[in-house]
């Protein structure tokens, strides 16, 4: 384990992570210096990647950061945030083909890699909010998924959870709140269900400044009907 002080800069780790996003792809040494180094000379922001490329191979004792193809390449890296990602897109794939006890083993397997959401020693940079925001919305639709396969298999208290995590990454996910409300049900927890669409359409008009759609609202006048979610 490489001790936090080795890296010597947090532009050095902020490269490491990257390289590491890019999945052994290169990546071009314009797009790396434009984000660590913004406003910087092209001269300086190359010498400045030269110097932070040598000390992530001084401090992991591997050759691991090389040129490649007119760019910078990560080699031989196991990265968890890419590892999720595949799973994220295995899920879905699986949920398409309503394979649904397949999509919640995928789906808990996936959890185990997610320890947290994305963060770099510039956490607010354009870069970083933006995998930050990928990897957040991609673990959402992915337990949207699950919770959908989860109540189609009846196990509701399963679907109550994923739907739960779900709508806590996004509050205006209709897709989060239309399980909860179906889990809800499911477990004939009506007036949970009906509190739940109130909630959605609370968070989709302060913040959004919409209405449910009409999936939504028929899920909710089904509810408010009596009828099976």
């Amino acid at each position: 384990m490489v001790k936090y002080d080795e890296w010597r800069t947090g532009k050095t780790m902020d490269l490491l992570r990257i390289l590491a996003l890019n999945n052994g792809r290169p990546v071009r040494l314009t797009s790396v210096t434009e984000k660590l180094w913004p406003g910087v000379s092209p001269d300086r922001a190359r010498a400045s990647l030269r110097t932070a490329g040598s000390q992530i191979r001084r401090a992991t004792g591997v050759n691991c950061i090389v040129r490649q193809s007119g760019g910078v390449v990560l080699q031989g890296a196991w990265v968890d945030a890419i590892l999720f990602l595949d799973d994220a897109r295995l899920v879905h794939a699986a949920a398409r083909a309503a394979r649904h006890g397949r999509v919640l083993d995928l789906t808990q397997a996936a959890e185990r890699l997610y320890r947290g959401d994305f963060h770099a020693h510039h956490d607010e940079s354009p870069w970083v909010r933006a995998e930050r925001d990928h990897l957040a919305q991609s673990r959402r639709a992915m337990l949207c998924d699950a919770a959908d396969s989860a109540i189609t298999l009846g196990r509701h208290r399963d679907a109550l959870a994923l739907a739960e995590t779900a709508a806590g990454i996004d509050r205006t996910s209709e897709a989060a709140h239309r399980a909860l409300m179906r889990a809800h049900a499911g477990l004939g927890e009506v007036g949970s269900a009906l509190r739940a669409f109130e909630a959605c359409r609370a968070h989709l008009a302060e913040e959004l400044g919409a209405d449910p759609s009409p999936q939504t609202r028929a899920l909710h006048l089904s509810l408010l009907r009596g009828e099976s979610a």
